[in-house]
């Protein structure tokens, strides 16, 4: 039988004829460090054999200096037992604990004085030999140190010997803190009780029934510990989705379920032409300068598209057409052909309706329903409510009965589906759309608008070059999914959702996105 069940039965004999035992107590008698009976404790707790409540208690104990002290002498003590009983020098005295006196440095006028290390020993020397005096061991007089008597006692040894019955809150306690002689510390100790399992002896119980013990015989006499079919399994360590992709999915749903379909948008290196030329977009636009787009150096150039295509965006930059008279500048094609990050999904949605004409010149034409949700970066200053990369979402409708008022129908039904009701439309102006609209929608939490999204039908002279026929309309919209991301999940600035401050713990105890429509 180990230490560990002796202990235990100790306990538990000692209960049998006691209604409450003391753990402080119980160690005391057992010879062993309170903390170490504490495990057995908590051993025979689990198996019922008892039931314990804990209480906390104040209680002076002993410094390290005490100790010293009551296992040795004080140091006023040993400076006195020093002192001959014709008296001695201050200098002669220090000497004596080993204390040499440092040579005065002469400081030349102007020279900035050094403050030197003290010394440990002559630091303890001083609050000794000043203690010595305080106490009565000492006198000092023309500079000869003597004794006031001898055959004195150590008071202070004297004092801590009976250190067992001193009270914390008495004057002597409160004399002994203030010279660091001691120190209140608070334990914490329980009164021990019978369980409802309680026997005089203690039996092991074990986790699991063995080979062993069935071929023995030995289980017929074995306690088991008892299962806890109930019990939580261990925490499976896995991937989690980030929030923004959490509502990406959501409003990807929506959109497939209003019958969209989603275009391509891998690819977040694009040319100039596809980003801006081909949305009737004039090269000499602030949103294509470098304060506002990420140019390439590696490759810093696109390859060339197709050169019918490139001629028709050319001209109607030029010179217009469709009832337009363009912009009136000479068009660049190196200009066109710089690579850049794309500044926004509308570059994808241009590659679309150019496929889409070519293949409207071999099937004839068919409604169409698009939509992207992907990364658009630009040259933004970075605070609570901008990042130099974002997510944006874009629906395109490509049909002939394409109207404003259908427009403004989609936009109503996809926000009314992420329980967003109260919708405002203002007119406004984008360089390839013509009528445009900036959305508004009700922040409950500001209680104000607040712009959530654009809108517009995109222009003739941007699709006339891609090849859509004249009677066939494109609506199209668009908004970002960081804004509506930090307004589900209560998020205030977007760096914490965003870069280096994200916290992982955050990202795993985020919710389920799930909209109400309204």
């Amino acid at each position: 039988m180990d230490q560990k069940q002796d202990y235990a039965n100790t306990i538990l004999t000692e209960l049998e004829s006691a209604e409450t035992l003391n753990s402080m107590e119980v160690a005391k008698s057992l010879s062993i460090n309170h903390q170490d009976l504490v495990g057995c404790l908590l051993q025979l707790e689990s198996s019922n054999y008892i039931k314990t409540e804990g209480f906390k208690q104040d209680q002076l104990i002993l410094t390290d200096e005490g100790n010293t002290i009551l296992n040795s002498q004080s140091g006023e003590y040993e400076i006195y037992q020093k002192i001959p009983e014709a008296g001695i020098s201050m200098v002669d005295l220090q000497k004596l604990f080993g204390i040499e006196q440092m040579p005065k440095i002469k400081q030349e006028q102007g020279e900035k004085k050094e403050k030197q290390a003290e010394d440990p020993k002559k630091k303890q020397f001083d609050l000794g030999f000043g203690n010595a005096k305080k106490m009565g061991y000492i006198k000092m007089d023309k500079g000869v140190i003597t004794k006031v008597a001898n055959d004195l006692p150590d008071k202070i040894k004297l004092e801590l010997s009976s250190f067992n019955t001193i009270k914390l809150g008495t004057q002597q306690a409160k004399l002994l803190i203030e010279r660091k002689l001691a120190m209140i510390s608070t334990i914490k100790y329980f009164e021990i009780k019978k369980g409802i399992k309680y026997a005089p002896k203690f039996r092991e119980q074990f986790a699991a029934l063995t080979t062993e013990q069935l071929l023995s015989g030995e289980w017929k006499e074995c306690e088991y510990k008892s299962i806890n079919l109930c019990a939580e399994g261990e925490k499976i360590s896995m991937g989690n989705l980030h929030p923004l992709l959490k509502v990406r999915k959501q409003f990807s749903q929506i959109l497939i379920g209003l019958g969209f379909e989603e275009m391509p948008t891998n690819q977040f290196v694009e040319s100039s032409f596809w980003n801006f030329d081909a949305l009737f977009q004039p090269q000499k636009h602030p949103a294509r300068d470098a304060h506002d787009t990420f140019f390439c150096s590696d490759p810093e150039l696109s390859e060339e598209v197709d050169i019918t295509l490139r001629d028709k965006v050319k001209a109607m930059h030029q010179t217009g057409g469709v009832g337009s008279i363009g912009y009136q500048y000479e068009w660049s094609h190196e200009e066109a052909r710089k690579n850049i990050l794309r500044t926004h999904t509308t570059a994808v949605s241009s590659k679309m309706l150019y496929r889409i004409a070519q293949q409207y010149k071999e099937k004839g034409y068919f409604p169409k329903k698009y939509f992207s949700i992907d990364k658009v970066f630009r040259n933004e200053t970075l605070d609570a409510t901008h990042l130099a990369e974002f997510h944006q979402i874009e629906g395109v409708v490509i049909d002939k009965n394409a109207s404003l008022g259908q427009l403004m129908g989609i936009i109503r039904e996809f926000f009314r589906q992420i329980g967003i009701n109260k919708l405002w439309f203002k007119p406004t102006y984008n360089p390839y759309t013509e009528p445009s609209m900036e959305i508004y929608g009700y922040h409950p939490v500001l209680k104000k608008k607040v712009e959530i999204g654009n809108s517009g039908v995109f222009r003739p002279e941007m699709l006339a070059p891609l090849g859509i026929p004249e009677d066939v309309n494109v609506i199209a919209w668009g908004l970002g999914l960081e804004r509506p991301t930090m307004i589900y999940y209560d998020i205030r600035d977007i760096r914490t959702m965003v870069g280096p401050e994200v916290k992982v713990e955050t990202v795993r105890s985020n919710a389920f996105c799930v909209f109400e429509s309204k």
